[in-house]
């Protein structure tokens, strides 16, 4: 331990030098690209906001770079381990610390799990809607950190449109509370906006103020309909869109994905020659809205619809969704891709993907959340491990510069991190980025909280 760590004095923590224990954190163990992770000097437990302040007052004094931890599940490689730094791990803070039904409004600690949350909340009649695939390991200060959404974004949105407000330690300790219980708020600048999608590079959330919705009353409609081409399958989300029953779940997955399923779950959803899979939910049904489902799909064309009100088999059709990155990775590891375009570019940038994949001979398993415009355009590799392959480094190198093309994000839900900061530059204008390092520089005068990452 160097003199300088030596004078770090947090009241309720704990402060970990070991080489062991520090090799383990300072990786993201699902981030998908191998890189030159940095070796931290320490890494802080901390188990209040005490901790929380006295480490950043500490890092400040003394300039050292302090990356900040939930469960360490960033695909973007967005909270590993710098050269020299501390890790500030918050998972120890995990606690609910209110849930008021009365006020539709949960305030938890930054390490309480997504799943978690939900499942207590949906004790008291309620649940809390965002639900990105790490439900049930990633935290809420996490999702805060990256915006996080999932199957549900379509109806509820992002986890920016679920956080009320919420309490961040800035870089020189300072604790500021920004937001607050009311769905409304207009005084001032909305930081907590600012804060929400920051990965840490703003200020680190010590505690968050999150919306809860009551449990929708009534039947649910959940169904699958295959497709001939992804085009037909666009059609359907429009039509299924503009038809008034609004869905709460639009999911569309590729060829590829169908045949990974039929093989990961022993079922047939591709044994017709189906090209495209659409998953669809419906959270509240008013009376005939199963049989007026079936009749638009119908008109568009679809190959074969399964729509049903029966729980038992909704479960099944929802876990044919939640399985799909495990069916991607029995055949090895996938490199996540994380896209938006607008809703009208769906089919084209899904063809797009689908060409260059073929270019570079790349197998590609194309899925997300059709309703939204959020792509996933993922590669299936049969190498477990090592670095990416030069074709599939060049299949992303021409994907995401389209992407940017035709007015789209080459991050909808997952951050950028280090894996996708080479790509800002290029979607954001200079004027726009010059405006954010002033935004920083407000925030985190010296640059340690998460240097290197974000912008």
């Amino acid at each position: 331990m160097s003199m300088n760590l030596a004078a770090l004095e947090i009241p309720t923590g704990k402060i970990v030098t070991d080489q062991a224990v520090l090799n383990e954190y300072r990786l993201n163990p699902y981030t998908q690209e191998e890189s030159a992770e940095g070796w931290p000097i320490a890494i802080v437990f901390a188990e209040s906001v005490d901790d929380v302040q006295a480490t950043l007052r500490f890092a400040t004094e003394h300039g050292i770079p302090v990356v900040t931890q939930g469960a360490r599940t960033s695909i973007a490689n967005g909270s590993s381990g710098i050269d020299d730094s501390i890790l500030l791990n918050l998972s120890r803070l995990n606690r609910i610390l209110k849930l008021e039904p009365e006020n539709q409004l949960a305030v938890v600690e930054p390490g309480v799990l997504n799943g978690d949350l939900d499942r207590v909340a949906r004790e008291q009649g309620f649940f809390y809607a965002p639900d990105p695939g790490s439900k049930p390991i990633s935290t809420i200060g996490g999702n805060i950190a990256t915006n996080a959404g999932g199957m549900a974004t379509l109806k509820y949105g992002t986890t920016r449109e679920n956080v009320l407000g919420m309490k961040v330690v800035m870089a020189d300790g300072r604790l500021l509370e920004v937001g607050g219980a009311p769905f409304k708020n207009n005084a001032g600048y909305d930081l907590t906006d600012l804060f929400i999608g920051s990965e840490g590079t703003l200020g680190v959330v010590v505690e968050a103020t999150v919306r809860l919705r009551p449990v929708p009353f009534g039947d649910t409609v959940t169904g699958l309909a295959t497709f001939a081409d992804v085009h037909q399958l666009t059609k359907a989300v429009q039509v299924l869109q503009a038809s008034g029953v609004n869905p709460s779940m639009l999911e569309i997955l590729n060829r590829v994905s169908i045949e990974a399923l039929d093989e990961y779950e022993g079922i047939d959803l591709g044994g017709r020659g189906e090209q495209a899979l659409l998953i669809f939910q419906l959270d509240v049904a008013v009376a005939g809205a199963l049989a007026l489902v079936n009749e638009l799909l119908q008109q568009v064309g679809a190959k074969t619809i399964d729509v049903t009100d029966d729980p038992t088999r909704t479960a099944t059709i929802i876990k044919i969704r939640q399985d799909i990155f495990a069916a991607g990775a029995q055949y090895g590891r996938l490199i996540v891709e994380d896209i938006a375009v607008p809703l009208g570019k769906l089919a084209i940038v899904a063809d797009k993907a689908e060409e260059i994949a073929t270019k570079y001979h790349q197998r590609l398993l194309l899925l997300g959340h059709a309703g939204d415009g959020n792509l996933h355009p993922d590669i299936i590799l049969e190498s477990p491990a090592g670095p990416l392959p030069d074709e599939t480094q060049a299949y992303i190198a021409e994907l995401l510069p389209f992407v940017i093309s035709i007015g789209g994000t080459v991050s909808a839900e997952h951050g950028i991190g280090t894996i996708k900061k080479k790509w800002v530059s290029q979607q954001l204008s200079l004027e726009v980025q010059a405006v954010q390092q002033q935004i920083k520089q407000v925030f985190d005068p010296l640059g340690i909280l998460n240097p290197g990452r974000k912008i």
